[in-house]
């Protein structure tokens, strides 16, 4: 089992497991949250999401069906087409994860072996070129915070010194676009930072690094707003409460349960 730990200013013990699915971060001992888990959980959209990837699906098997082909074929049929698209979910998550890493070991000076397979050669080539032209210091990469205000934890991506000596807190996406949690969740990690180190983030952006060969690396920098950190603490308010929520109506069916069997 692969954790890294560290030692903050306030001599917190902080442990991260990147490779568990859950239970990633501990402070002292104690199990914390993630940014990334509680802001996904909002806006993720993970239901809409599973409905949106079975919709299509119906309406061919639908289709299958008008055109009287038999119920083995339409199952098999089907089932190859998921396990397909399964194929293509991990294969994205993976670009995404390598991509990152590549990243971090370029801008670390780190001898790296360029990737051989499309679409990170582009990727990682587009890249170096648009890093090599900023001009960047590195001070920290890949490093775990805590926050104890929060009470959570994060790992965020790189923190460097611009031309003008300003520090500056970057995040690596490889999405097809910017989304609204992405200055929500890079304004939570200058929180997590600020209260973790001696470090001082005079701004942020995110570096959207495409999949798509045709579109140019961007960078877009956002305004430190007091919004983004509290749509974090509405995340996390509505985290506690659905968590809450569910453990009591767990309990009111153990007692309904009860009350039922006590009955009989």
């Amino acid at each position: 089992m692969s954790v890294i730990t560290r030692e903050d200013k306030h001599k917190n013990v902080i442990e991260f497991r990147p490779l568990d699915k859950r239970y990633r971060y501990k402070v002292n001992g104690e199990t914390k949250r993630g940014v990334t888990t509680l802001i996904s959980a909002r806006f993720g959209k993970a239901p809409l999401m599973l409905w949106a990837k079975k919709l299509p699906l119906t309406a061919l098997e639908w289709q299958l069906e008008s055109e009287g082909k038999s119920k083995d074929y339409i199952y098999n049929f089907i089932d190859s087409l998921k396990k397909k698209i399964a194929e293509l979910e991990i294969k994205d998550a993976t670009t995404g994860t390598l991509m990152h890493s590549y990243c971090e070991d370029y801008i670390n000076g780190k001898k790296v072996v360029p990737p051989t397979t499309e679409p990170l050669m582009t990727m990682f080539g587009k890249f170096t070129k648009w890093w090599d032209s900023k001009g960047y210091k590195v001070l920290a990469t890949e490093q775990t915070c805590y926050s104890k205000e929060l009470d959570v934890c994060g790992t965020f991506d790189a923190v460097v010194e611009d031309k003008k000596g300003k520090t500056i807190l970057l995040d690596f996406k490889t999405s097809k676009a910017f989304y609204p949690d992405q200055p929500i969740q890079i304004a939570t990690y200058k929180k997590l930072i600020e209260d973790s180190s001696n470090l001082k983030i005079d701004s942020y952006g995110i570096i959207k690094i495409p999949k798509d060969s045709t579109e140019e690396i961007s960078l877009r920098m956002y305004e430190p707003k007091p919004s983004y950190l509290k749509g974090f603490k509405a995340c996390k308010f509505l985290d506690t409460f659905e968590r809450d929520f569910l453990k009591r109506n767990n309990e009111y069916n153990k007692l309904k349960k009860g009350k039922k069997n006590v009955s009989k």
